[in-house]
């Protein structure tokens, strides 16, 4: 069976597990809840955000002013709303700001920029565009966000004394563009966020039975794989399985081929457009295998780092199988992906040259046991950002 109707996949979805349908059947609508559209008021109003962190004991008392350049305050993920959140708890007696950078035009029909305060590990106020403090001891970026200061705002690029790119992709636009220091892709990775975690376990503490489902996360797209990963899969493998793939399609062309091959391999594969979080971490709770296929962008991706949901499925005890390409070129990983030390025992890696090392590390993984794995092992949000927050203070000027 193919299913590309997202309102019919969903249905299939919570129909199949009573705890889905009591929780989510009436309130269909929240399922493709876009995250602007569910926390927008956190741009515009003071917010009290309902997260408690867990406590490692880590502190520092230095007066320091923080800014975190490009987090969005419309996330609950560790690179969003978390990370500036729990920096101004074990930062007590710092200044911490946020800014957010709205390209796209999600908020406002304009390319702007909004800026909050962070105060407490809880709250969040907004802030007047250009209300920033006169200089930051350390500003922590993202992406290739230097190169849109320069354009946009030089002058608070140039009052910050430290600046430390924590999430590069290794992807060249991000390298070398005025960061003091980047995080290489094998320091920086995300575990589930704490909001996604905290949710998580309360559905896996209900001790509910996994469901014979596979799943694919993100845009549908030739660089994550989808197509490649059905078309080398054997289908008797799977035959108990469904194929449940989530994500808009960004490549029409390449969605079609990997229906073909579905189709012509019988393959029970199920579709859904976009869904919001708190429903994908339902559905990866009862999920078994989680699967990422992806393929670098070289020669300015020689290799990447690891995906959010990569750590979101961690959390939800999800078996996580991960293609890899190896390069002996690439001296420094020889590598598509690299995997932590922290998540080794829940990820199978296998090379994607050839079908007979798809379909190995897929019956590696239906045949492992998810008792058998201690979850409780993985690390923490709170764990990670305490080791990159002494990464950026040795970094200080």
């Amino acid at each position: 069976m193919i299913c590309v109707d997202s309102k019919k996949t969903i249905e299939i979805i919570i129909n199949s597990v009573p705890f889905l349908k009591e929780k989510w059947a009436k309130r269909l609508d929240d399922i493709y809840k876009p995250l602007t559209e569910e926390y927008r008021h956190h741009v515009f109003n003071d917010t009290n955000h309902d997260l408690e962190f867990e406590s490692t004991g880590y502190v520092n008392h230095q007066k320091i002013n923080i800014l975190f350049s490009h987090f969005s305050l419309m996330k609950y993920e560790l690179e969003a709303l978390e990370m500036p959140l729990y920096a101004s708890k074990i930062f007590p007696n710092a200044n911490v700001d946020m800014c957010y950078f709205d390209s796209r035009g999600r908020i406002a029909r304009e390319n702007t920029h909004y800026l909050a305060s962070v105060h407490g590990g809880n709250i969040t106020r907004p802030k007047s565009k250009n209300d920033f403090c006169e200089n930051y001891d350390l500003m922590i970026v993202r992406s290739n966000t230097i190169s849109r200061m320069k354009r946009q705002m030089p002058g608070v690029l140039k009052s910050c004394k430290t600046k430390i790119n924590i999430q590069t992709n290794n992807y060249a636009p991000c390298i070398n563009i005025g960061e003091d220091y980047g995080l290489c892709y094998t320091e920086f990775f995300a575990p589930a966020g704490r909001k996604f975690t905290n949710q998580a376990k309360c559905t896996l503490d209900k001790k509910l039975d996994k469901l014979n489902l596979i799943v694919m996360t993100g845009s549908v797209v030739w660089w994550k794989g989808q197509a490649e990963w059905i078309e080398n899969i054997d289908p008797s493998l799977i035959k108990d399985c469904y194929v449940l793939i989530l994500g808009n399609i960004s490549d029409n062309k390449y969605f079609h081929k990997l229906l073909t091959a579905a189709s012509n391999k019988n393959i029970n594969l199920l579709y859904s457009s976009y869904v919001n979080p708190e429903f994908l971490c339902d559905v990866l709770c009862f999920t078994r295998i989680k699967v990422m296929n992806p393929y670098m962008d070289a020669p300015a991706q020689p290799a990447i780092g690891t995906s959010r949901t990569f750590g979101e499925a961690i959390a939800c005890n999800n078996i996580c199988l991960l293609g890899q390409t190896y390069d002996k070129n690439n001296t420094l990983i020889g590598k598509t992906s690299f995997v932590p030390t922290e998540w080794k025992d829940y990820t199978i890696e296998y090379d994607q040259s050839a079908s007979i090392f798809f379909n190995e590390a897929i019956e590696k993984a239906l045949n492992t046991k998810h008792v058998d794995l201690n979850f409780k092992n993985q690390i923490s949000m709170e764990k990670k950002c305490d080791e990159i927050f002494d990464l950026c203070l040795s970094k200080m000027k």
